[in-house]
């Protein structure tokens, strides 16, 4: 994989992460924010090793950039499934019956 598209994934997870935190309610949320604390500590660890001058400070940002983006995608979009399949029951149930 290019680096630049890794570094495109880790700018793409930090615009769902934020979408997915104002987005999302409930324990969705709280998965949420699971993601984003560990996202916080990587880019925590990233800015440390750079300062340090460490010639391999970008490397655990890149690898985990794209699985970090993978599940805020899949979060957004399970969300979106439980939020159709429950708008769907509860118009089923609402119906009168013949």
């Amino acid at each position: 994989m290019k680096i630049e598209l890794l570094f495109l994934a880790f700018a793409a997870y930090i615009i769902l992460q934020l979408v997915s935190l104002r987005v999302l309610r409930g324990h969705w949320r709280s998965a949420a924010v699971v993601s984003a604390v560990i996202g916080a500590l990587i880019s925590a660890y990233t800015i440390v090793a750079f300062i340090l001058a460490s010639n391999l400070w970008p490397l655990m940002l890149l690898l985990s950039a794209p699985w970090m983006l993978l599940y805020v995608v899949a979060l957004l979009v399970l969300n979106a499934l439980a939020g159709a399949t429950s708008a769907s029951n509860g118009n089923r149930s609402s119906q009168p019956k013949p």
